[in-house]
């Protein structure tokens, strides 16, 4: 499951100095805990039972009806909150009840901000479970809901940032990405339906105008970045936000910080900035001129995950490989374990979790290193650059994850899960480019020259891997690329000994 996201909530937040806002801690638990006088005044813990009264009595408007609306707001709010994190996934996915409609209505309820305040953080505890994203986002009343979300945004109600928060929660389910991210309601019942960046009320146009004009130390800034950054993992978000002023402001966030790198807090503006710097440098170089300027420092001076993500940014960037520290060496082994956890679905200790990177930028960030190398070493004809990508532990992972795709890959029958993604196809594709990449240090022959019945073994095995994969992917580029590996493998299998292939061979082979 997703992370529980990291806040707190005090009564006067959006009164406090931005000097004040580096002590909030985060979690929803920490915003529960400002509840605590108000849950005293609940004369008898609400149940699931009580579900259809309290809906009911939330929705009303009258003016003489607002003190039980609150209440009802609060009965629901404290039947999913932190001591009662159980009942979330019965509210919701059960189909038992129906809460989430009236909680829709509410959003745009005006003349009650007290209401608007708990209904806000009933939703944000309800997105939490994956069952429940699946319904919020998936099924009838998911385009109302995020709708009326934008419309809280847009307005700049003190609640903007609880539902920065709450789209944050649900676009961890994988195929709410797109949905959230490119969410662009109709503007007449007749007319077409415009692009996200042709619709002012797109969610992205919405948050373009926040942040282009929100104090830099709100929480409605901050939160908005940490939406953007969670959007951004799915390419098409990154290309759309690519085209906006975005990019330029989470430039400036990061190079305008006053705070050390290794000290940046997770969730602070400073981490979601590069977070989506991240990703947009993945799929797109558009809007961030002047990045590398501001992340080449990072890289080279923070050894955490700062300066992980600083060196992946630079590698997308294609920062010339004589730029980076120690000959490259220290990228190399970085991205490597990365790419190996993310391959394992393991955090760092400390450093990171599993839901923190996913594979494919994790492959396509070694393969990125890989093709500077590469490049490197055809200028000066030699393969001593392609040599500290080419260690046999991160060679034998890029085997084992272009066999492991093609294993995997539409086995599914079109039903999207998580293992869809996981297994993404885009990762092998970027596996094959990356050994594409490290072939002349792979089928460098030993001198002197001797056969070796582990190299024929090898070429002969790895042949088929590539043969097999290249039946798989549906990119032309790619299924030429596999297939002239494979055939280069197979002219090799009668030559002279491949040291480091044979090696990398042997780890995958074992590790299989």
């Amino acid at each position: 499951e997703s992370f529980y996201l990291k806040m707190n909530f005090i009564s006067d937040f959006l009164k406090s100095s931005p000097q004040d806002q580096q002590d909030v801690p985060g979690s929803i638990e920490s915003i529960e805990k400002g509840t605590a006088k108000d849950k005293e005044r609940i004369a008898r813990p609400p149940t699931l039972r009580d579900i259809p009264k309290l809906t009911k009595e939330i929705v009303q408007t009258d003016s003489d009806k607002k003190e039980e609306a609150v209440a009802a707001a609060k009965k629901l709010y404290e039947l999913c909150d932190v001591g009662h994190k159980a009942n979330r996934e019965p509210m919701v996915a059960s189909g038992k009840y129906d809460v989430l409609h009236p909680l829709t209505l509410c959003l745009l309820h005006e003349g009650n901000d007290e209401k608007l305040h708990f209904v806000c953080l009933t939703l944000n505890n309800l997105a939490i479970p994956h069952d429940n994203k699946r319904v919020m986002i998936l099924e009838r009343g998911a385009k109302k809901l995020i709708g009326n979300l934008c419309k809280v945004i847009q307005s700049g109600k003190k609640e903007a940032y609880l539902c920065c928060i709450i789209l944050m929660n649900l676009s961890f389910l994988e195929p709410a990405g797109p949905i959230i991210g490119q969410f662009s309601p109709k503007t007449t019942l007749r007319g077409p339906r415009l692009t996200p960046l042709e619709n002012p009320n797109s969610l992205l146009r919405i948050l373009q105008e926040l942040t282009a004009h929100a104090a830099r130390g709100t929480a409605d800034f901050r939160w908005a970045f940490g939406l953007l950054a969670n959007l951004s993992r799915h390419s098409d978000n990154a290309l759309l936000i690519g085209l906006t002023g975005i990019p330029r402001m989470a430039i400036e966030n990061v190079s305008l910080s006053k705070i050390d790198a290794s000290e940046w807090k997770t969730n602070s503006l400073e981490d979601f900035s590069l977070y989506l710097l991240l990703h947009l440098a993945e799929a797109t170089k558009d809007g961030l001129q002047g990045a590398l300027e501001v992340v080449e420092p990072i890289m080279r001076n923070d050894s955490g995950i700062q300066g992980l993500k600083a060196t992946m940014i630079c590698a997308f960037l294609e920062l010339p490989w004589e730029k980076f520290p120690n000959y490259g060496v220290i990228a190399a082994g970085a991205v490597s374990e990365l790419m190996g956890n993310t391959f394992e679905r393991t955090g760092k200790k400390r450093v990171y979790n599993d839901n923190d990177f996913q594979l494919r930028t994790a492959v396509s960030a070694y393969a990125a290193l890989a093709s500077a190398a590469f490049k490197a070493d055809s200028e000066n004809n030699s393969v001593v650059h392609t040599k500290v990508m080419a260690l046999p532990t991160s060679v034998a992972l890029l085997f084992q994850i272009i066999n492991a795709i093609a294993l995997h890959w539409g086995d599914d029958d079109g039903d999207q899960t998580f293992e869809t993604y996981h297994w993404d196809i885009k990762a092998g594709d970027l596996a094959v480019g990356a050994v594409m990449s490290l072939l002349p240090a792979l089928l460098e022959a030993e001198d002197p020259p001797r056969q070796s019945m582990g190299t024929q073994q090898a070429c002969a095995e790895l042949s088929k891997v590539f043969v097999f994969f290249s039946k798989k992917t549906s990119s032309i580029a790619v299924k030429a690329r596999a297939a002239e590996v494979a055939e280069k493998l197979t002219e090799s299998a009668s030559g002279s000994a491949l040291p480091l292939l044979e090696a990398s061979y042997d780890l995958w082979h074992h590790g299989t």
